[in-house]
């Protein structure tokens, strides 16, 4: 884990309600996060081995499409600088950046994004 610490009964909660995984053969290759009530989208990792297949590709496109199923009309993310350029490329916008400061007193430069969601019919 990239902060130490133990965690809380609430984000325990909050990673039972809004954490996904993607496989390939049994074993965990990805994650997303997203908070239907926010739109907040969170914690897209891919395994190393796994870099350049699609995995986040598709995690954000599963996330995405269920942002749409429960009726969303955007998307918000905190995205590292090393990742702005792949979320611009689905629609993301924001250039500013900024520093996310976590609960346990990490620093981290950021870039807020945004992306609105069109409705199908």
């Amino acid at each position: 884990m990239w902060t130490h610490g133990g965690v809380s009964d609430g984000f325990v909660q909050d990673v039972i309600s809004t954490f996904y995984v993607s496989e390939t053969d049994g074993q965990v290759i990805g994650s997303g996060k997203l908070n239907i009530e926010t739109g907040m989208v969170d914690a897209i990792f891919v395994a190393p081995e796994y870099f350049g297949v699609g995995a986040a590709k598709k995690m954000l496109n599963f996330l995405e499409s269920l942002a749409r199923e429960n009726g969303l009309c955007s998307l918000k993310l905190e995205s590292t600088l090393n990742a702005a350029p792949f979320y611009r490329s689905f629609g993301f916008m924001g250039d500013k950046v900024s520093t996310y400061h976590s609960p346990r007193g990490i620093s981290l430069d950021c870039i807020p994004m945004t992306k609105s969601l069109e409705q199908h019919a």
